[in-house]
């Protein structure tokens, strides 16, 4: 039993005191909350569906850090995306026109319904490579606009 409590003590006083900062205000210093605008929407419907990546592999194999949705009706339709480590992210989007669920695709497997990258990354046979639609998430704000085509 004593030795519960010289262990109890001993991790209690590792513990650093910061005083003055609250614990979740200092923690969320070291991270970036982005946010993505989607200007020029042709359509006002739907929803602008957003994958967000952290590395090429995950980019390659479709296995986003982060998903979210923002109303295409919106007059400005936009997302944040809040607490990202401070890296390298790309975006990808597509505007869920038809509300299915999928990005619609005509036999040919080519897109039928809008689709952007982030930094407005081309398209040449195929999505863009991940360095191609690759920026810095910094600690604070941090904005991308997506134009879809």
């Amino acid at each position: 039993m004593t030795s519960l409590k010289t262990l109890i003590a001993a991790l209690a006083l590792a513990t650093p005191l910061v005083v003055g900062v609250a614990p979740a205000a200092h923690a969320q210093e070291a991270f970036g909350d982005l946010t993505l605008s989607f200007p020029d929407l042709k359509a006002k419907t739907g929803q602008v569906m957003i994958a967000v990546y952290d590395s090429a592999q995950a980019w390659t194999s479709g296995k986003p850090v982060r998903a979210a949705a923002a109303s295409a009706a919106d007059a400005t339709p936009s997302a944040k995306i809040v607490a990202l480590p401070p890296g390298t992210y790309a975006v990808r989007v597509f505007q869920d026109v038809d509300g299915d669920g999928k990005m619609g695709k005509n036999p040919f497997g080519m897109p039928t319904e809008p689709f952007g990258f982030s930094k407005d990354a081309p398209v040449m046979m195929g999505p863009p490579a991940f360095d191609a639609a690759a920026f810095e998430v910094k600690a604070g704000a941090n904005v991308q606009v997506i134009h879809l085509n």
